[in-house]
């Protein structure tokens, strides 16, 4: 828990996740194991009521975005300048010597 009282989104997971295995355990525990679907309606329906969406957590690439694009933007920027620049010194040096 953070110091104001609000659980981050991944705590929220956890205990719904934790709540929905610890009622699998009280109703089947000696019986047969509940199936995929009676599990991940329970994840969905302990996730509802702790108050986070019920796809779980949102992907890493739209928390963390990465620089990609930008950064190929600036070495193709760079290769530019550096072609336009050799071609320049090359046409300056063959004016030089001829």
């Amino acid at each position: 828990m953070k110091d104001d009282g609000q659980s981050s989104a991944w705590e929220r997971y956890v205990e719904a996740k934790r709540h929905a295995f610890e009622e699998q355990q009280a109703d089947g525990g000696a019986g047969e194991p509940k199936t995929l679907e009676e599990l991940e309606a329970a994840i969905a329906e302990a996730a509802a009521s702790s108050g986070i969406p019920e796809t779980g957590m949102p992907p890493r690439s739209s928390i963390h975005p990465t620089a990609r694009r930008n950064l190929s933007r600036w070495f193709y920027q760079t290769l530019v300048i550096l072609f336009v620049g050799l071609v320049a010194y090359l046409l300056w040096w063959g004016y030089q010597n001829t």
